[in-house]
């Protein structure tokens, strides 16, 4: 028998401890690992009394690593990455690499060079997962996500690199920009004026109508009815078609803008928020880093745009 089995008695309890270290909480290892708090604690004392060492203080409400309790977490990260790796390489667990990401995020930057991407991707199937909330992503699996971050910061277990800023921006079609006297130049009251399209901004972290006339002191017209839509591209079919005034995101509608199918028609707003890419810490491969790399190459462009805002922004101040 392995000194490792013989000591640790039961290698269930090394997981366990891994899950409280690495997220600071009995309750969030057992809601992660489907075990109940209790059972937590009582594998947790376990593994401390077989090893003879406390790893764990306990107050009230709280736990702390020990200094010896945080070697030893720092020891099963490695380890743990290293047997997840080598059972990645010997399965066809990542066979097809799921990729989630935002509908409009995938209509207008992934869809339109997916050759490219699935090249990235070698001899992997790609599925892509469009989802609409951000709770959908804790009820599924996933490879990588494009995620637009919160203000607080970013997501416990998960890795995540920067692809570009919220820089938005209204536009509409060239056509009703002319019929209602808008241009790049219109003030934030110009566009409040015309007809606004408006996306669902229930349970989504990104800039809504609200948010973006709020950096200007002005607010949506009390009493006048409006269409809501559940998803950004179709608010970007509604735009094209000529029915109202859309927010744009700077690097998800410059296609569109060069295509002359949309114009910018008032001053761009940022916020404090990223688009970013993340994965799940411990399940790097080399089609993450393929895929992260790609999407890093795919948003340059856009983050170098939003890095030199015109002289009309006004960027938003964010707590």
């Amino acid at each position: 028998m392995r000194p490792l089995v013989r000591r640790t008695q039961r290698l269930q309890r090394l997981a366990v401890f891994e899950a409280a270290a690495r997220l600071g909480s009995f309750s969030a290892a057992g809601r992660e690992l489907a075990m109940a708090q209790p059972a937590v604690t009582r594998q947790v004392r376990a593994l401390e009394v077989a090893l003879d060492v406390e790893l764990f203080r306990r107050w009230a409400n709280r736990v702390e690593l020990t200094e010896a309790g945080r070697r030893f977490a720092d020891t099963l990260d490695v380890a743990f990455s290293a047997i997840e790796h080598a059972i990645d390489e010997v399965t066809e667990l990542d066979a097809t690499f799921v990729l989630a990401t935002p509908p409009g995020f995938s209509q207008q930057l992934i869809v339109p060079a997916l050759d490219s991407l699935q090249h990235a991707l070698g001899d992997r199937d790609l599925r892509l997962w469009l989802y609409d909330v951000e709770r959908e992503l804790a009820e599924g699996t996933f490879d990588a996500a494009v995620r637009l971050s919160s203000t607080g910061g970013g997501w416990p277990g998960y890795q995540h690199r920067e692809l570009f800023a919220e820089h938005v921006v209204p536009v509409a079609s060239p056509s009703l920009a002319d019929e209602l006297g808008l241009t790049a130049s219109s003030s934030a009251a110009d566009v409040l004026a015309a007809p606004l399209l408006h996306m669902d901004a229930r349970d989504r972290p990104w800039m809504s109508w609200a948010e973006w006339l709020a950096a200007f002191d002005l607010a949506l017209t009390p009493g006048r009815r409006r269409v809501v839509f559940n998803n950004y591209p179709t608010v970007l079919q509604q735009a094209v078609a000529g029915r109202g005034v859309a927010l744009g995101w700077i690097g998800l509608v410059d296609g569109l803008v060069a295509d002359g199918l949309l114009t910018p028609v008032g001053p761009q707003v940022s916020s404090a928020r990223n688009y970013c890419v993340t994965w799940p810490e411990r399940r790097s491969s080399s089609a993450v880093s393929a895929v992260v790399a790609w999407l890093d190459g795919c948003a340059g462009s856009a983050g170098e745009a939003a890095l030199e805002p015109s002289t009309r922004d006004r960027p938003q101040s964010m707590p």
